[in-house]
């Protein structure tokens, strides 16, 4: 009586032991499902909270950087330039005229705008926090296509922030 009193002992204290390993996996998988959805709806707030729009687009078909401006017209104060997306579609001043789209590259300055990049020129009314665009503020952009444009061809920019939201405009060159 003795021996099955020490083994079914042995056995209790095992499942016991075993029961509180896995707790803590548990809860550990527990926390990084909760991080995630926590990490989520706050992506999807902030892409709520995002609004911009393109306006003033304007490109000189080759004679410089194309221009436009882009209002954050959201709640979302907007400064990851770096993972900005700026797609242009353009027909090429080329034989035959191709139809190029390029993503272009954030460039930190606009001095020397190399082929291929963009840059902000300048945050109209940057009061709030300097070097970021804040709700209600215009950015003034530069965007580099690789080629020069052909004259009367049709110029479209595709312009996203680092949360998804994203704005197009087109223009014929002049």
């Amino acid at each position: 009586m003795g021996l099955s009193i020490a083994i079914s002992g042995g056995i209790v204290i095992f499942s016991i032991i075993y029961a509180m390993m896995s707790f803590s996996t548990v809860v550990d998988d527990a926390t990084k499902i909760s991080t995630s959805q926590t990490q989520m709806s706050n992506n999807l707030f902030s892409r709520l909270q995002t609004n911009i729009s393109i306006s003033s687009l304007h490109d000189n078909r080759g004679a410089g950087p194309a221009t436009f401006k882009i209002n954050d017209t959201g709640n979302t104060v907007l400064w990851n330039y770096n993972s900005f997306d700026v797609i242009v579609t353009y027909q090429e001043n080329a034989t035959n005229n191709p139809i190029l789209t390029e993503i272009l590259k954030y460039a930190n300055t606009c001095s020397g705008l190399a082929a291929g990049q963009w840059c902000i020129l300048q945050i109209q009314n940057d009061n709030i926090h300097p070097g970021m665009l804040d709700p209600s503020e215009v950015a003034v952009i530069n965007a580099q296509p690789s080629n020069p444009t052909l004259g009367g061809g049709i110029f479209t920019v595709e312009f996203g922030t680092d949360n998804g939201v994203t704005t197009s405009s087109s223009v014929k060159t002049t």
